[in-house]
């Protein structure tokens, strides 16, 4: 897995924490986000940046049908 070189900084002055999407749009993509976001803060800062490129679309298609198989058997 590829690391980042450098990791930004949010708009609160800490580094960003790398997370991974697992939507239909984007199964799979990392991105960069604030540390509070989605934590139970009131006012997170909103900061967001993608890692990396997006998936090719067939590879999309693939870890979308690969999720929906582990979705099933769960």
């Amino acid at each position: 897995m590829e690391m980042p070189e450098v990791i930004p900084v949010c708009y609160c002055g800490n580094l960003a924490k790398l997370n991974t999407y697992w939507s239909n749009n984007n199964p799979g993509r990392r991105f960069f986000g604030c540390k509070k976001f989605d934590s139970g803060f009131r006012k997170p800062c909103q900061f967001f940046s993608w890692f990396g490129p997006p998936l090719m679309p067939h590879s999309r298609i693939m870890l979308l049908d690969l999720l929906r198989k582990v979705r099933t058997l769960e």
